[in-house]
């Protein structure tokens, strides 16, 4: 029978390469249309208003992440241009 190693350390993968713009945009968008969904729900009176709160707090951070996304793609431009 081979010896197995439980425990052996193998080297890291390489990071993934991800578009972090596209990342954010996109979650900025969904967060969008939730927040119209539950806005409407929440005019008809079938969701807590809390919920809105929820999705005006996901809006916030999604533009924040957009933000973030632009420095780390323009960050990375600068680094491979050297």
């Amino acid at each position: 029978m081979p010896e197995v190693h439980l425990f052996e350390k193998r080297p890291d993968p390489p990071p993934a390469k991800v578009n972090a713009v596209t990342l954010t945009v996109t979650g900025t968008v969904v967060w969008i249309v939730a927040t119209l969904a539950v806005g409407i729900l929440e005019l008809l009176d079938r969701v807590p208003a809390k919920w809105l709160d929820v999705c005006f707090a996901g809006l916030a951070l999604g533009i924040v992440a957009v933000g973030w996304g632009y420095v780390h793609e323009y960050r990375l431009r600068r680094r491979a241009r050297r």
